[in-house]
Parts: structure tokens; sequence; C-alpha cells
């Protein structure tokens, strides 16, 4: 584990917040570049990435701040503000998110579903280079495990706050890769592309179904034996499919 990368004078570079930078830049990147598979200006995806680095962070520390801990920033809530280490939930960003795409495309008259599809690549991407700061920033853990490839996070990290001196499941290592896979076959997809949309609702697919797995060897709240983001996930997969069947019949809807 390794919370702060390095020290620029005073202040110090937490590897959490360097590597969701990191994230963003990467995955606006891959949307300009899409983009122009599109038709949409590279200018367009750059204004609009401001929008989106703004909704995703608001999203996901909002969505952790009331369903994981609300009672601890109740009490602290200039807490709130310091996402640098750690507490921020995917899918509250990529919800917000979603929704600010929407709106900004309505308002550019930009088809939405062409620029849902040159964001989604991106947003995978984003998501397997930003856990890896979780996993220098021992948060996002997983459960004990026997495997030989277990880790064990040191004190001071929430992993050993839960799991003392227990090797735990690299869950963000394996959300790294699988995310880097989705990344890849989205590429693929891509270049068979026959509907606007096609990319977006797979990406959901595909996000959805690890998701749900991977909640199992993931310590979240539960509700009625599933996790939060596990219902969460079953809508979101709902969703994509439902996507792909009705635009699939009606690709000019």
């Amino acid at each position: 584990m390794l919370p702060i990368l390095f020290n620029v004078g005073p202040f110090a570079v937490h590897a959490y917040g360097f590597f969701v930078a990191l994230a963003f830049l990467v995955g606006s990147i891959t949307a300009v570049y899409f983009a122009k598979r599109e038709g949409i200006g590279s200018e367009t995806v750059l204004d609009l990435a401001i929008y989106v680095v703004i909704s995703a962070v608001v999203g996901a520390r909002l969505f952790y701040v009331f369903l994981y801990d609300w009672e601890y920033f109740r009490q602290n809530p200039i807490e709130i503000i310091m996402v640098q280490k750690g507490g921020l939930v995917f899918l509250g960003g990529m919800s917000l998110s979603i929704v600010v795409v929407a709106i900004y495309a309505r308002l550019r008259n930009i088809s939405m579903l062409k620029l849902y599809d040159a964001i989604a690549p991106g947003m995978l991407l984003g998501q397997a280079i930003g856990r890896s700061g979780c996993f220098l920033n021992g948060c996002c853990f997983g459960i004990p495990t026997k495997f030989p490839w277990g880790v064990i996070f040191p004190a001071g990290s929430d992993a050993a706050a839960y799991f003392p001196g227990q090797p735990l499941h690299p869950v963000q290592i394996y959300t790294s890769l699988a995310m880097l896979l989705a990344f890849l076959l989205l590429v693929w997809i891509y270049r068979f592309k026959k509907f606007d949309g096609q990319i977006f609702f797979w990406g959901l697919i595909l996000y959805s179904a690890y998701r749900f797995m991977d909640e199992f060897l993931r310590v979240d709240p539960r509700w009625m034996i599933l996790s939060i983001a596990q219902w969460m996930v079953i809508f979101t997969f709902a969703f994509g499919v439902w996507g792909l069947l009705r635009y699939r019949k009606k690709p000019g809807a």
C-alpha cells in the first residue's frame, strides 16, 4: 500500500487522487478519439469532459456519504469535500454523469446515443485506472481469502481496520483487469457497430455483470442478502439489455 506517492514541497500527492485524476484524463482522451468516429468534434467532448468530471466526483461522493457513512459525515461535514483520501463510489458518479451527458446532448442538439457511445469505452478504461489508486490507498477492499495472492494491508488503511493482519481478496486489482478486458471488448464491438447506443448499452451490461459478481467478494452494506450496489446493477443490466433490444430493432429511433 502506498497512500502517498510523493511530496511536492509541503504538499502530499495522494495515490487515490492521482489515479482518479489520471483516469479522467485518459478517459477524456479516449472519448475524443471515439467521438471523431461518431462525427462529433473534439471541442464538444472536451467541453463536456469538464461537466462530466464535476458530476462524476459529486455523484460518487454523495453516494458514498449518504449510503456508506452518513453518521460520520453528519458529525464531520468538512470531511465531505476531502475526496483525495478516498470515498468515491463509481456507480454514483456514473449515474449522475449519464444524466449530465443527456442534458448536454439535448442543449447542444447532438445525438445523445452517439455521445454515449463515444464516452463508454473511456469510462471503463478510467475505472480500470482508478481502481489502482484504491489498491494503493487500501480502500474498496475485499473479504478474507486463503488464496496465495491474498493481500495483507498495513495498519492505517481501511482494509486493516476491518481485517487486521488477514489476507484479503485484491478486488481492486480484479476490477482493474476486468474493466481493461471490458474496454477491449467494447473496442472490438465498435468495429461492428450497427446502431447508435450499441456500445453504451454493452458497456452497461459488461460493467453490471462484473460488478454483481465482484460484490460477493467485497464488504458493502447489505439489504435483503444483496448489497446496495448489486441492487443497482440489476437495474443497470436490465436497462442495457432493453436498450440493445429496442435500438437494434429501431436503429433510427
